[in-house]
């Protein structure tokens, strides 16, 4: 199976059992070396690579300016627990009593606007596709 080659340090496989010989091991691997450079040497795939490292630039510039993911987490924040401000500044036992249907108002009220789940799941996904995106520029270099 094993050709064995004697040496001074000892005992030299020239053929490997898997692999076959480390002859033909070292012409594959320079052979996909060189398929690897010659790939990375076209035009096309040269340009990609300058337009997906000036997104990149582009999107943490802009992650950056907005004041990175401490911002968003305030803005999510924001977003999900409005702050209750009493405009009137008016007593605890002063009320207003003015008639209304309270179950149709509220069914109303709560069906209009945005909700909550949108801007939950869209905060997730602009920090996971930064997250995406740094991940791969660091692995790149």
């Amino acid at each position: 199976m094993q050709d064995r080659i004697e040496t001074q340090r000892g005992i030299y496989l020239d053929e490997d059992s898997f692999f076959g010989s480390k002859k033909k091991r070292k012409r594959r691997r320079a052979r996909r070396k060189k398929l690897r450079t010659t790939r990375k040497a076209r035009p096309k795939v040269i340009a990609r690579k300058a337009r997906q490292k000036l997104f990149a630039k582009k999107v943490g510039n802009v992650y950056r300016e907005i004041g990175g993911a401490t911002a968003i987490g305030q803005a999510v924040d924001t977003l999900l627990n409005p702050v209750k401000t009493d405009t009137l500044n008016t007593p605890s036992d002063f009320e207003i009593g003015l008639p209304s249907n309270d179950g149709q108002t509220d069914i109303a009220s709560e069906s209009k606007g945005i909700p909550t789940a949108f801007f939950i799941i869209g905060g997730l996904l602009v920090v996971g596709v930064i997250g995406v995106i740094i991940y791969k520029k660091r692995q790149s270099n």
